[in-house]
């Protein structure tokens, strides 16, 4: 069970390391300002990925099963995205604007939470791991040890990640162009928000 769970650790590594809506989240949160809200963001996401991954603890795979409930989950999720992209757009160099503001923890953690909690591709990315690793006879210990090791991955990594965005070197770059890179996270979760719709009416 240990070589199962360290190679699990692994997985999760390798695919958290893709580019996605929650990286982009706390790039936006720890561009140019205190990362204490980063941090947040970080509990936030780690909070919404133990509800994924009590759904596949318990094995319901609710949304696999319902595809209006993947559907209306997933257009949640990009009306979010494109809410929080919208915010970042509109950051400006003066301090003014909506999106000028540093984030509070408040505002981190709610980004993280929803963020992670309405993409229900996180729920289908753990499932799809969880059948590596569980039988249906798995006893439910086992799960509990498999989704712990998932939600503490997430943590420890994300937590590394925000780490190295308070780093000096990057502490520079976000001095000369911070408002840059406030504005294309902005850009990258208004095109994520798009695909997703996309991806929606193709479905």
């Amino acid at each position: 069970m240990l070589y199962n769970l360290v190679a699990l650790f692994g997985l999760c590594m390798v695919g958290r390391m893709s580019p996605g809506p929650d990286m982009m989240l706390l790039v936006r949160h720890g561009a140019g300002g205190p990362t204490r809200a980063a941090y947040a963001c970080v509990l936030g996401i780690c909070l919404g990925l133990t509800f994924h991954v009590t759904w596949a603890v318990l094995g319901t795979g609710l949304l696999q099963g319902s595809p209006r409930a993947f559907q209306a989950v997933q257009l949640a999720g990009a009306a979010y995205l494109a809410w929080v992209g919208w915010k970042a757009l509109r950051a400006r160099a003066d301090g003014g604007g909506e999106g000028a503001a540093p984030p509070t923890l408040r505002e981190g953690f709610r980004d993280g939470l929803f963020c992670n909690l309405l993409n229900p591709k996180v729920t289908l990315f753990i499932l799809s791991v969880f059948t590596q690793f569980v039988a249906p006879g798995t006893p439910t210990g086992e799960r509990v040890a498999y989704g712990t090791v998932i939600v503490l991955e997430a943590l420890v990594g994300w937590t590394i990640f925000v780490r190295f965005l308070d780093t000096a070197p990057m502490r520079r770059f976000y001095e000369r162009h911070g408002l840059h890179l406030v504005r294309l996270t902005g850009a990258l979760l208004l095109l994520l928000a798009g695909w997703s719709v996309v991806s929606f009416l193709r479905g």
